[in-house]
């Protein structure tokens, strides 16, 4: 399922389907493993487009949880129409499953089975397939002194414009709140600024 058009003779898409055989592969052993709260075919993969930080458009991949594949998709074409800039869009299996690698790069994604940061033994609501990280150098993680990635210190000053930056009060954020997500930049005790999740209630 899903719909395509052409924009200014770009093939503009925005499609989910389900995780083939060959791709489950790939990600068993790398962000998903035995013993994960979610199996393969409780997931979709995303084709998104968006523009990057050069203003051109591209086509990007997000695997989310089949029951917000359709939200994901509504507030990608929303993020799309408003000309948000994303870096890059990719799969965490192409950091080998790891997300400091995945956030060093600027890379947008959602799934992956892990612990939750700084919690070990408590499953993320990446390993639903739940949460999306939009942007997360441009966007770092901070709880006290500690920042990720550690190169999204050079991001801190939230008062300031960055491309591709999330803001309090911003379209991005409404765009995720109006489908019942909330936003880790509105947290007490951290601020994860580049973090929405919708938990299973």
């Amino acid at each position: 399922m899903g719909k395509w058009w052409r924009a200014l003779g770009f093939l503009v898409v925005f499609q989910s389907g389900g995780i083939p055989p060959d791709y489950a592969a790939k990600m068993k052993g790398v962000s998903w493993h035995e013993g994960c709260p979610v199996s393969p075919s409780e997931l979709r993969i995303l084709t998104l487009s968006y523009w990057d930080y050069d203003g051109h458009e591209q086509t990007g991949r997000l695997v989310v949880n089949a029951a917000v594949a359709n939200e994901v998709t509504a507030i990608f074409k929303e993020l799309h129409r408003r000309k948000f800039p994303i870096e890059r869009m990719q799969p965490v299996e192409e950091y080998g499953g790891d997300d400091d690698r995945s956030m060093a790069a600027n890379n947008t994604s959602a799934f992956n089975c892990r612990d939750k940061t700084g919690q070990p033994g408590q499953f993320s609501n990446h390993s639903w397939g739940r949460a999306i990280d939009l942007n997360p150098l441009t966007n770092p993680y901070v709880k006290g002194a500690k920042v990720l990635p550690e190169a999204g210190r050079a991001y801190l000053d939230r008062s300031k414009e960055y491309k591709g930056g999330i803001v309090s009060g911003g379209f991005v954020v409404a765009s995720f709140k109006q489908h019942g997500w909330t936003w880790g930049g509105d947290w007490k005790d951290r601020q994860d600024y580049q973090h929405f999740e919708k938990p299973v209630r």
